[in-house]
């Protein structure tokens, strides 16, 4: 009788294992030359990568850092200004203020603003005295070749910070 339900459990098992593998195993094609060619495929539409193709994100636009002429920055840009036709007409500038307190916005024509891909060069060091400083390295950073990105590094303008904290306020009505 043991050896009865041993039996059975050892076929019932094999037809279990046959049923899984013969679920899992890929269909063979037809080797047949009489079969028919398969259906073209449909064209995939064109990828819509507009990396590097002169192309700005307006959204990426928003706290790029503006520079006045002596390359020092005098704010960044918190609104992007389209006129109906999605042309951009102005950038508006924070300036002032300290962490956000007493800042304002000052509108800036777009084609005021000078923009720029490459970052703005950092000061030389000032010369190490004679025999060399202690703890210098000698090496600086060096600007490693970007990525076309989808925002500039910094814009520049030709108004101080001074001159824009003297100018008005942007104010949006119906706000």
């Amino acid at each position: 009788m043991l050896t009865h339900k041993l039996a059975m459990t050892s076929i019932g098992f094999a037809m279990l294992t046959a049923t899984a593998l013969a679920q899992t195993s890929a269909p063979t094609p037809p080797s047949s030359s009489t079969s028919p060619a398969p259906a073209a495929q449909p064209a995939k539409p064109p990828a819509n990568n507009l990396a590097g193709q002169g192309k700005w994100r307006t959204s990426k636009l928003i706290g790029v850092d503006i520079y006045g002429p002596d390359d020092k920055k005098v704010g960044d840009v918190t609104e992007v200004i389209v006129d109906k036709t999605g042309k951009i007409e102005m950038v508006t500038v924070g300036v002032g203020g300290f962490l956000g307190i007493g800042a304002k916005d000052v509108a800036i024509p777009f084609e005021q603003v000078t923009w720029s891909d490459q970052p703005i060069a950092p000061p030389a060091p000032a010369p190490a005295p004679a025999g060399g400083a202690a703890g210098s390295t000698g090496g600086g950073m060096s600007a490693a070749p970007k990525a076309p990105a989808m925002y500039p590094d910094h814009g520049k303008i030709t108004m101080t910070k001074d001159q824009l904290n003297a100018a008005p306020a942007v104010t949006y009505s119906g706000s």
